[in-house]
């Protein structure tokens, strides 16, 4: 990998003011984020403030602005407030500034997850195996619990409800993780928590490990 060119050093205040424009030529950014990016190139603090300034006079930088767009720019990525509000302090936008602009935003989080969710899964997510991916999935997009739990459930609505009550299925899954019988009580634990994962009840585990143990003693 190639190494970060060094930062070149402005040599006057006309170097500090292309630093500036080139970096809000290529995005909108915060006060903050642009005053860390120009105390890179100088530590001048006069030629900083004024460029600032400057940037401020012509409405460059616009704290309000940016924060709006931020938020509509992370919401069309599925980002949840969570994640938007810790991103938004990351980029020095104060916290009253970010609550003023989330009170004036109306936005359905349920929808935008559930869209993430439809994206990812064709199936109806019920397993504990899929609810744990679908939830580490949405956690790290910044959706709160509240909000993950409706958009999974309002993602099952889309498909029918699957049954778990083949047996036959069940010994299946049983035969690829154990090959002889589940007898003590540490393997019948680990046996009813993998199927649970896979979406049987209590009783129906139990049913299947029976079977499973019985079609083991006829193949000897």
């Amino acid at each position: 990998m190639f190494a970060n060119k060094p930062i070149k050093v402005a040599k006057d205040i006309d170097g500090v003011r292309r630093s500036a424009f080139w970096h809000l030529s290529r995005r909108d950014h915060s006060q903050a984020e642009l005053l860390k990016k120009l105390q890179r190139k100088t530590d001048n603090q006069e030629w900083i403030e004024t460029v600032i300034n400057e940037c401020l006079d012509y409405n460059y930088l616009d704290d309000q602005r940016f924060t709006e767009s931020f938020i509509r720019g992370s919401q069309n990525k599925g980002y949840g407030a969570t994640r938007i509000k810790q991103d938004l302090k990351l980029k020095g936008i104060g916290e009253l500034l970010i609550k003023q602009t989330f009170d004036d935003n109306e936005f359905n989080y349920i929808d935008a997850a559930q869209q993430l969710l439809s994206n990812k899964y064709r199936e109806a997510i019920v397993t504990q195996h899929l609810k744990q991916k679908a939830m580490g999935f949405l956690q790290a997009k910044g959706h709160s619990f509240d909000i993950i739990a409706l958009a999974i459930e309002s993602h099952n609505e889309g498909f029918p409800t699957p049954t778990f009550n083949d047996l036959d299925e069940a010994c299946l899954l049983l035969s690829k993780k154990f090959k002889v019988a589940i007898e003590d009580q540490k393997q019948k634990t680990k046996a009813l928590r993998h199927l649970t994962s896979h979406g049987y009840d209590y009783s129906k585990s139990n049913q299947a490990i029976k079977l499973f143990n019985q079609q083991l003693a006829l193949d000897e």
